[in-house]
């Protein structure tokens, strides 16, 4: 019988920093003493990325958040969907990332009547709770937002920096995503 490939639910945060820490360092040297291998070594991380990688697809985020002068546009938009994407699929560096704009949701999903019901149903204890919570609110807004894998490996680095609108766009769709996230929770 042929194995099936199943991605795993969980990165651990410290086998996630590292990777990414390690992968900042060699990008960053090329940065500053060999820009051309900066596009390369960038784009094979952008490949791994859309290959399904949640780790590259954190060090990938990193880069578009702020760009990179004269080498990758800034473009919050992209930054945006693959941290999504990278928490969406268990990284949990990326959603320690997210929790600053993701807070008042979880604290929502805390305040629920329904929240005793979650924490039994899920396991929830002090060590996991941000986890559970940011995991299941960025699979939500994976879904909402229509983020798709194969639609990411194929967006193209035009500049797109932050905006006052795009951030006020992400807040209505966590807004929206906080009621189906506790009833994906109670289930």
């Amino acid at each position: 019988m042929e194995r099936v490939y199943k991605r795993p639910e969980f990165i651990y945060y410290q086998d996630a920093l590292d990777a990414f820490t390690e992968a900042r360092h060699k990008l960053n040297e090329y940065i500053e003493n060999d820009s051309r291998n900066f596009r390369k070594l960038f784009n094979e991380y952008k490949e791994k990325a859309g290959g399904g990688d949640v780790i590259a697809m954190d060090i990938v985020a990193y880069y578009y958040k702020t760009g990179v002068p004269n080498l990758l546009p800034e473009n919050y938009d992209l930054y945006i969907r693959w941290e999504l994407l990278s928490a969406a699929r268990g990284n949990e560096f990326a959603i320690e990332k997210l929790q600053f704009i993701l807070n008042y949701a979880m604290d929502s999903i805390i305040a629920s009547e329904d929240y005793e019901t979650i924490v039994y149903k899920n396991d929830i204890d002090d060590h996991n709770l941000i986890y559970v919570l940011g995991k299941a609110l960025c699979k939500m807004l994976v879904k909402e937002m229509k983020i798709y894998l194969e639609d990411m490996k194929e967006a193209r680095d035009i500049a797109k920096p932050y905006t006052q609108e795009a951030f006020i766009s992400l807040r209505k769709n966590i807004d929206d995503v906080v009621q189906k996230t506790i009833e994906y929770l109670k289930s």
